[in-house]
């Protein structure tokens, strides 16, 4: 159901945020307030949604999509749209992409701030009230989840500023790891595990838990982010949904596989601007990489660097993963009710992205697709990860792993790779899978931050498309990769994105910036 959105006066609601109190004692009779609103359970709710309608995306570079142009998996060539530089390790403190996370994080905080003030006095039922402060705690502890990650210290707010309070330092981050813990423990313990009818979107238990032990992962509490995964699996409230490419359409949303994710209306609230739809499948710009594709193992579980693979270079795309096919529009391929050619498209890389691309929709301004934020597959290896990195190599991560390999009909671990397995070999195999099986969900470049591997910053190859221009005669058709864009790592900026520059000429306190910048 994607009714969480249809409340009206949110724009009202919304403004609540930027209040400020006791300005001449005024009750404000054309408009609504904190001390006129939160009289009864509607107008509460109706504030609560004020905080989820920040979760999406606010400027182009903060659609998920663009953190898949900024890793090695795909390329955007147009820099207007923000990832370019970024992905080019070209980041400055006035560049878009920060400053559009950061606004936006802040923006959810401060609502929340707002709500969890304003709703201990509503005149609702104590349960209510407990499970939308809750919530609301969800909300606040994921968008701090999300700053620590890419700014690494960051000023911790947890309650409605006053102006004199509003010039803040930046706190440790694991002082904010603190807080995140807290709002997510808190949430877990007063949210149901799962809804009904037209409050199906709002937050669960279950997501709570999701993303402890996501934000344990990204800071490298092994032994706690492992139980807060197991958690999760111990609702069984969530199963690996058995299509992994129809997860991803509009007709199969809401399966049993979704923690937690953004609902969208046709028309009423769909997708902002640009949508996925417009993006990935209109737009001349997203271009899946060609390491990316050469990624994807064969259906026999072999890489195809592996000659045992039996991988042939001008036939390349027989018995592969499945989930290449379901995530990128190969050359060769059905795109919407047409072939693609690589050669008739603008594309640089000869390859765009499937997955979330909403192929043929009526109207690509319209995308009402949701987006996936979390879900069990995910669960399942961050448990497996975070017992890599506690340093086991028990039966149990193979048991994780292949899991998510079954669901497309992948060989098990121990029947490719062997048992007995290092760390460092399950490290490889865990980082491999998350690479292929969350293509376009916007994860890749966390992960290369969280995992500080040089080796994953490189030049950007794609398909040479001139030679591959001729649907009829695949047989001539050649495989041969070039150069699109140079990228080379800067170890001076430490794996973190820079504080805004606009925040900083406010706010002198946020200085000194983070390293490089």
């Amino acid at each position: 159901m994607k009714t969480i959105y249809k409340i009206a006066l949110l724009v009202s609601v919304i403004n609540l945020a930027g209040c400020q109190k006791n300005l001449l004692d005024k009750t404000p009779k054309a408009q609504l307030s904190p001390s006129t609103f939160f009289q009864n359970e509607t107008q509460v709710k109706m504030a609560l949604v004020g905080i989820y309608n920040a979760l999406p995306p606010n400027a182009t570079p903060g659609h998920f999509f663009q953190f898949e142009f900024e890793s090695d998996n795909a390329y955007c060539q147009d820099a207007w749209q923000g990832s370019k530089e970024v992905g080019a390790w070209q980041t400055t403190s006035n560049s878009w992409a920060p400053y559009a996370k950061w606004t936006q994080d802040y923006t959810i905080i401060s609502r929340a701030n707002e709500f969890l003030q304003d709703v201990a006095s509503a005149n609702v039922d104590a349960a209510v009230k407990s499970q939308m402060s809750a919530e609301a705690k969800f909300l606040r502890g994921y968008a701090y989840a999300d700053l620590i990650n890419y700014f690494g210290d960051v000023p911790l707010i947890t309650k409605v500023q006053s102006l004199s309070e509003a010039y803040v330092s930046r706190t440790a981050k694991a002082t904010v790891l603190t807080q995140i813990i807290t709002d997510f423990t808190d949430a877990a313990t007063a949210l149901p595990a799962s809804y009904s009818g037209s409050d199906v979107g709002r937050v669960t238990k279950g997501a709570a838990l999701a993303y402890k032990a996501k934000v344990l992962l990204y800071n490298e509490k092994w032994a706690d982010a492992a139980q807060a995964a197991q958690d999760v699996i111990n609702l069984n409230a969530y199963s690996l949904y058995p299509n992994y490419g129809l997860m991803f359409d509009e007709s199969h949303e809401n399966n049993s596989e979704v923690i937690f994710d953004i609902q969208y209306i046709p028309t009423t609230q769909p997708q902002p601007w640009p949508s996925s739809a417009l993006s990935l499948s209109v737009w001349p710009t997203p271009n899946v990489t060609a390491d990316l594709i050469d990624s994807y193992y064969m259906t026999n579980g072999l890489p195809i660097t592996n000659s045992a693979s039996g991988y042939n270079a001008q036939n390349p795309y027989v018995n592969r993963d499945p989930r290449l096919a379901a995530s990128v529009v190969l050359p060769g391929s059905l795109w919407g009710t047409t072939t693609y050619i690589p050669a008739n498209d603008v594309v640089p890389s000869g390859a765009r992205p499937r997955k979330y691309a909403a192929i043929g929709i009526a109207d690509p301004n319209n995308c009402s697709l949701n987006t996936i934020l979390m879900r069990y597959a995910d669960v399942l290896l961050i448990r497996a990860e975070a017992l890599i990195e506690s340093g086991s190599t028990a039966t149990e991560i193979y048991t994780l792993i292949d899991k998510v390999r079954a669901r497309v009909s992948m060989p098990k671990v121990e029947d490719v790779e062997g048992t007995g397995l290092s760390q460092s070999q399950l490290r490889a195999i865990l980082r491999h899978e998350r690479r292929v099986e969350f293509f376009m969900e916007g994860t890749r470049y966390a992960d290369m931050l969280r995992w500080k591997d040089q080796s994953l910053v490189h030049d950007v190859y794609g398909y040479d498309k001139s030679l591959l221009s001729n649907p009829a005669s695949a047989s001539t058709w050649k495989f041969s990769q070039v150069k699109l864009d140079t990228r080379t790592f800067d170890a001076t900026k430490a794996w973190l994105w820079p504080v805004p520059q606009a925040d900083i000429d406010i706010n002198k306190k946020l200085l000194p910036n983070n390293p490089g910048y």
